[in-house]
């Protein structure tokens, strides 16, 4: 309710209303907007400095969090770059000395630090600008080594899978099993011939067994020749490739064709005592890749007994190596 003003009038003994003039009214309208405005505005001002107290102090822990967590990011780049350190120096120092490789140069491991630095400009001007330039160089460094890292194994997997090609072709075991086995006849070397009776170069063991016995390859292969050879009667030749042969001779029947793909232990002939020999048997020759002095490659004969690590107990082998040692007369 408005505030109304009375003046005691003394000829009528009693109070009058004042009545305001037109002015004292726009006097007193502006009065009251102009006290209104000045509240409002210290209204709005402390509003506006708590909210801005406010701010800062987010702004503050804001800041002090983002410090923190690029402070955590470096040390979890760091520990990654330690893990891969040692991941390379496991590569270099055992798996590639397994698998006979080389190691990575060091100039494709290392990280350069010259090239462009402009690129790091856009990270200046902020709070924790040498910071953020510092982890970005070492993830760029972390990137650079698991690239690599990654190229050698796809390597490591290659050389993995060919020596287990490579360990499955080469002759590892008897051409003739051991229930199978008369004896074995003559070894590896100079022996004296039995039809010419002459000393010459024996470059086989004889494994003595009936006529009609198994004779199994002794790596996996491809048929190169089955047929005959001269001295040999019937012969069957397996090219197992990574640079190595082998040979069975003496043969009564061939049990696979040229070209044919052969397995370790896959019955690829029967025991004969076809060409020059003097009973059933089975002459076996290992032959290995060798470069001449021309430059061309060769298969030169090289001791059997070398390589029938995978059928034999320690004991077994050392007594096959005596016996094939012996001066005994070829077959």
């Amino acid at each position: 309710m408005a505030n109304t003003k009375y003046k005691y009038n003394p000829n009528t003994l009693s109070y009058e209303q004042v009545e305001l003039s037109v002015k004292d009214k726009i006097l007193k309208v502006s009065y009251y907007a102009i006290v209104g405005i000045v509240v409002s505005f210290i209204v709005t001002l402390i509003s506006f400095k708590a909210i801005q107290k406010s701010n800062d102090s987010e702004l503050a822990r804001a800041n002090t969090q983002l410090e923190k967590d690029l402070h955590d990011l470096k040390i979890d780049v760091e520990f990654t770059n330690k893990v891969l350190q040692h991941l390379q120096d496991t590569d270099d120092n055992i798996y590639r000395s397994i698998y006979e490789a080389e190691p990575i140069p060091s100039y494709k491991r290392e990280f350069g630090t010259g090239g462009n630095q402009k690129k790091y400009d856009q990270y200046k001007g902020f709070s924790h600008s040498e910071l953020i330039i510092e982890i970005r160089k070492s993830l760029e460094e972390v990137q650079k080594k698991m690239v690599t890292q990654s190229e050698s194994y796809d390597e490591l997997k290659q050389l993995v899978k060919t020596k287990k090609e490579m360990l499955a072709a080469i002759p590892s075991i008897q051409p003739i099993a051991n229930k199978d086995l008369t004896r074995l006849a003559s070894g590896f070397g100079f022996r004296m011939h039995p039809i010419y009776k002459i000393k010459k170069m024996h470059t086989g063991i004889d494994f003595t067994a009936d006529r009609g016995t198994d004779i199994y390859a002794t790596g996996n292969g491809v048929i190169e020749k089955a047929g005959r050879m001269s001295g040999y009667g019937k012969v069957v030749i397996i090219d197992h490739g990574f640079g190595y042969k082998s040979l069975y001779a003496h043969c009564s029947k061939h049990m696979v064709k040229v070209g044919q793909k052969v397995k370790k232990g896959e019955v690829i002939a029967l025991v004969g005592n076809t060409g020059v020999s003097t009973g059933p048997h089975v002459h076996y020759e290992v032959r290995k890749r060798e470069k001449s002095s021309n430059g061309r490659s060769t298969y030169k004969p090289v001791n059997p007994v070398n390589y029938f690590f995978n059928d034999l107990s320690p004991e077994e082998y050392e007594k096959v190596i005596e016996i094939s040692s012996r001066p005994t007369q070829s077959m």
